[in-house]
């Protein structure tokens, strides 16, 4: 009678260790691809917000930087003019964290700001991630052309949290410009 209660505990735990190894396994031929498409799509943003870079060189050691702040790029010439500068975000938003890029040219005015990817919730946040359409209000629309003062960003109803998040992560960027700004001088 022991038997026959141990013996379903035993099988269904060596499946559940034999299961956790082969994630573990797969995990570890994959972390590095995802992380490299997830780099190289990043890079694709970068040319689209500031085209006329050729290339992109990443600023760190930048101290008491926002947490929400992953990546800090300097968009440059061929002359080695620096032409903006790219923020790479990631913010928790209602259901996950959401990442964004946001280039600032060297006035402060934000360029683009565009989500790479999020795991909010489908439907209700749509309108928050649509890409910017010209002449066609947008959520993420409204941000280009604007400066560190981003009080007339109107939240998309409905989500409240994913668009407060988003917002919060462009201050960031531009708070972290600020500070850029006053190394240079």
């Amino acid at each position: 009678m022991k038997n026959d209660f141990l013996k379903p505990i035993i099988v269904l735990a060596l499946i559940c260790f034999f299961i956790s190894g082969v994630l573990a396994v797969v995990n570890t031929y994959t972390k590095p691809k995802i992380e490299n498409d997830a780099s190289a799509r990043a890079k694709q943003e970068m040319e689209k917000i500031i085209p006329q870079a050729d290339d992109f060189i990443e600023i760190k050691d930048i101290p008491n930087l926002p947490r929400t702040i992953t990546g800090i790029f300097k968009a440059i010439n061929n002359a080695g003019d620096t032409l903006g500068h790219l923020f790479m975000i990631s913010v928790p938003g209602y259901g996950g964290n959401i990442s964004l890029i946001c280039g600032v040219d060297n006035d402060g005015i934000i360029i683009k700001a565009q989500v790479l990817s999020h795991t909010e919730t489908k439907g209700m946040t749509d309108p928050v991630f649509a890409n910017a359409v010209p002449n066609q209000f947008t959520f993420q629309g409204q941000f280009t052309g604007k400066d560190k003062n981003l009080d007339n960003i109107i939240a998309v109803t409905g989500a409240t949290v994913s668009s407060t998040a988003y917002k919060n992560g462009v201050r960031d960027a531009l708070s972290v410009f600020e500070i850029l700004k006053q190394e240079v001088r």
